[in-house]
């Protein structure tokens, strides 16, 4: 009768692994619903935080106070604009990046990326548009 040998590859690392592939959005507006980006800057505020622009936006310096709310608070996470006009649902450290808060879906997979989509300029004109739009009636009501 042969003897079987098995081996044990407990603690040892066997065999070849693949990163999940990137979840990659072109529409913004699907991104922040499934992020959870937060984008009133009243409700920043209110949580204790001050951004640095009106859509939610925190520069680079302001990255530690972003860390520690999130490590005392785990039902929110980071997003960062790596740019150019790229946004990560994860933290990436960098001299000129933007963060945003969010409390929504933290898989780090996540990519929002609008000039993949095949109408990349009408979705590009779309957003200037109402960024023209906001900043008018930020502009008449002063």
């Amino acid at each position: 009768m042969a003897k079987k040998l098995f081996l044990s590859c407990e603690g040892i690392y066997v065999g070849a692994t693949a990163k999940p592939a990137p979840d990659l959005y072109t529409d913004g507006i699907a991104f922040a619903e499934r992020t959870g980006r937060l984008t009133d800057w009243r409700e920043l505020l209110s949580l204790g935080l001050e951004p640095d622009s009106v859509s939610g936006g925190f520069f680079a310096d302001k990255a530690s106070v972003l860390l520690n709310f999130v490590q005392r608070d785990p039902a929110y996470h980071i997003i960062t604009f790596v740019g150019p006009d790229r946004y990560v649902n994860r933290f990436v450290a960098g001299q000129n990046t933007i963060y945003m808060l969010a409390d929504g879906d933290a898989d780090p997979n996540l990519i929002f990326y609008p000039f993949a989509a095949p109408d990349w300029h009408l979705v590009f004109e779309d957003m200037i548009s109402k960024t023209l739009a906001m900043l008018k009636d930020i502009k008449d009501r002063r």
